[in-house]
């Protein structure tokens, strides 16, 4: 059996891999779990999760870490990482593909907790809710909305993948989900991506896909 620890950035992301991922991966005899980044605690003991400031996110870590015979992960969106966050700086001034400079963030998070054996960083490209872009007709089913589907095509296909739908504050993946009038939100969407599937996110997402496929090494294949 082995034991997976996974640091997300939000609630939504935390729905993800208790609904979603977590059951994929017993599978594999992988099993996860989720925490949050802690935002804030209290002195009576009681914590806040969700963002993703560097010092918050390092905190975080250091309990996870701390666990010797698990391994450890992180569920963090590229699109919003703060100035200060561990190769930040060096992704945004550099002319790479879109795919090596979220490495460029992951490589640095690893080194600046020390480079542990146990620990897999991930950055989802751009957002978290880029998944939603994998298949666009379930998320114009679920919403009974057709032309959401016909909108989210053509973003799929100008920005050459779900993956690839860019940064920018007005275009963002979440951002174009709020703005096409369906009532999209966050958390109660996560719905959706059960519908769609992780066989269908794998199939356009190649990053996400090679996390996935980390995290089934782990444990041990399906007979």
């Amino acid at each position: 059996m082995t034991r997976l620890l996974i640091l997300v950035e939000g609630d939504s992301e935390e729905l993800f891999v208790q609904n979603i991922l977590a059951p994929h991966l017993e599978n594999f005899a992988v099993y996860a779990r989720a925490t949050g980044v802690v935002s804030k605690r209290l002195a009576s003991g009681m914590k806040f999760t969700g963002g993703n400031r560097w010092s918050n996110v390092q905190l975080s870590l250091r309990p996870l870490l701390a666990d010797t015979e698990a391994w450890v992960t992180t569920l963090l969106d590229f699109y919003g990482l703060p100035d200060n966050f561990p190769g930040v700086s060096e992704a945004s001034t550099s002319h790479g593909a879109a795919p090596d400079r979220v490495q460029t963030v992951e490589v640095a998070i690893s080194e600046a907790v020390g480079k542990p054996q146990r620990f897999i960083p991930f950055i989802a490209l751009h957002e978290f809710e880029s998944w939603y872009f994998a298949s666009p007709s379930k998320v114009a089913d679920y919403f009974g909305k057709a032309d959401v589907g016909e909108a989210m095509e053509r973003a799929c296909q100008e920005a050459d993948g779900p993956e690839n739908i860019n940064h920018g504050k007005e275009t963002h993946p979440s951002k174009r989900l709020e703005g096409y009038g369906m009532g999209f939100r966050k958390t109660s969407a996560v719905a959706v991506l059960k519908d769609i599937g992780l066989d269908a996110i794998r199939a356009t997402c190649p990053h996400f896909n090679a996390w996935l496929a980390h995290l089934e090494k782990l444990g041990t294949p399906p007979p």
